[in-house]
C-alpha cells in the first residue's frame, strides 16, 4: 500500500505543470524596420548583436506593431520580460512611440525608446524612461517632443552636419555602439 501511494506520488509529480521548470524573466528588445524591410540594414545589424549577446530581440516592420505590443503587454503583466526597450527607424520609429503610449495606456513602463531619423511628428508618452532619438534635421527626420507629463530623460541628437543619409544613418557606427550600449544598460521595470 505505502509503494503504490509512494509511485502515485511520484508519477503526479512528474505529471504536474509546476515540475516544468518556468523562463526567467528577462529585458526583452523590439526592433522596428521601416516602410520596406530593405531600407533599415542597422535594424538588422543591432538584430544580429544583440543575439550574439543572448538578448531576446524580436525584430519586425513597422506594420506588426500593433501585434508586438499586445506581446508586450502581455509579457510584462505575467512577469515573463522585467523591461521593455523599442527601437525603431523612419515609420518604425513611430511604431515604436505609438507601442509605448499603448504600454501606457496598459498601466505599464517602457525602460528605453529609441528612434532613429523618424518621419513622423512623435510626443514621447510619460511611461518612457529614457527617449534617445537620432535624427537629421537636413533630411527629412524630426525632432520627438516632450509630452506634458513627461519626467524622463529626452535627448534628440542631430546628426544634420553629417555625410549620413535617411537609409545609412541606421548604420553609422556611432549611433550603432551608443545603440547596443543603451539596449544592454536599459534596465527599469515595466510594471
Amino acid at each position: 500500500m505505502i509503494k503504490c501511494l509512494l509511485a502515485l506520488v511520484m508519477i503526479a509529480s512528474v505529471l504536474s505543470p509546476s515540475a516544468a521548470p518556468a523562463s526567467p524573466a528577462h529585458k526583452k528588445v523590439y526592433l522596428l524596420r521601416g516602410l520596406t524591410n530593405i531600407l533599415s540594414p542597422g535594424i538588422d545589424q543591432l538584430a544580429d548583436e544583440l543575439q550574439k549577446r543572448n538578448v531576446d530581440a524580436t525584430i519586425a516592420n513597422h506594420a506588426f506593431s500593433d501585434s508586438l505590443v499586445s506581446e508586450a503587454i502581455d509579457g510584462c503583466k505575467n512577469g515573463r520580460f522585467t523591461s521593455v526597450v523599442l527601437v525603431g527607424h523612419s515609420l518604425g520609429a513611430r511604431a515604436a512611440v505609438s507601442m509605448a503610449e499603448q504600454m501606457q495606456a496598459a498601466g505599464l513602463h517602457v525602460a528605453l525608446v529609441i528612434t532613429i531619423d523618424p518621419v513622423v511628428k512623435a510626443v514621447v508618452p510619460s511611461n518612457v524612461h529614457v527617449l534617445r532619438n537620432f535624427y537629421l534635421s537636413s533630411g527629412v527626420g524630426l525632432a520627438v517632443q516632450r509630452g506634458g507629463q513627461f519626467h524622463g530623460t529626452l535627448q534628440n541628437v542631430d546628426m544634420g552636419k553629417t555625410d549620413y543619409g535617411h537609409v545609412s544613418l541606421t548604420t553609422a557606427p556611432a549611433i550603432q555602439n551608443q545603440v547596443l550600449k543603451d539596449i544592454l544598460a536599459a534596465n527599469s521595470s515595466c510594471r
